[in-house]
């Protein structure tokens, strides 16, 4: 096996060692399987969220004081957590066929834009803003503030 010193002073010089390490190294199927069908589950149970009531599972868990804050809020991260899942899929997916300069600079940017949907995910398990908060659970809040005061 030829070191990477001994190929870069071979006859063909610089010209064989971009060839070896352009594009990025090939991601497993199962990882690219993984990060789609963690999205396509946080778009799931975000819709699912969105559309129970007062009276269901998503609501008991959120109004319960004793749980966590992190585990009471994780309804409000599911959302952009999926989208980063999803652009991590892609890139990912993307992988397969990597090599060409300017589409992987493109993936890298994508990847790093990723990360700005994790922090709101991040943030939003600690302070959800009320905007993302479905009428449902504004109308609860706003019954037990009631009953509370």
């Amino acid at each position: 096996m030829a070191s990477v010193t001994g190929a870069l002073s071979g006859p063909a010089g610089l010209a064989a060692a971009p060839a070896e390490v352009a594009g990025y190294p090939h991601a497993p199927v199962w990882a690219v399987l993984a990060a789609a069908v963690l999205a396509i589950l946080g778009v799931v149970n975000h819709v699912r969220f969105v559309r129970s009531g007062p009276d269901s599972t998503w609501a008991a868990r959120y109004f319960d004081t004793d749980n966590p804050k992190e585990l009471r809020n994780l309804p409000f991260a599911q959302l952009p957590g999926a989208v980063m899942l999803a652009m991590w899929a892609v890139m990912l997916a993307y992988t397969r066929v990597s090599g060409q300069e300017t589409w992987d600079a493109v993936m890298g940017l994508f990847l790093f834009a990723s990360f700005v949907f994790g922090g709101v995910a991040i943030k939003r398990l600690y302070r959800p803003p009320r905007r993302v908060k479905p009428r449902w659970l504004l109308d609860e809040e706003e019954r037990q503030a009631r009953r509370g005061a």
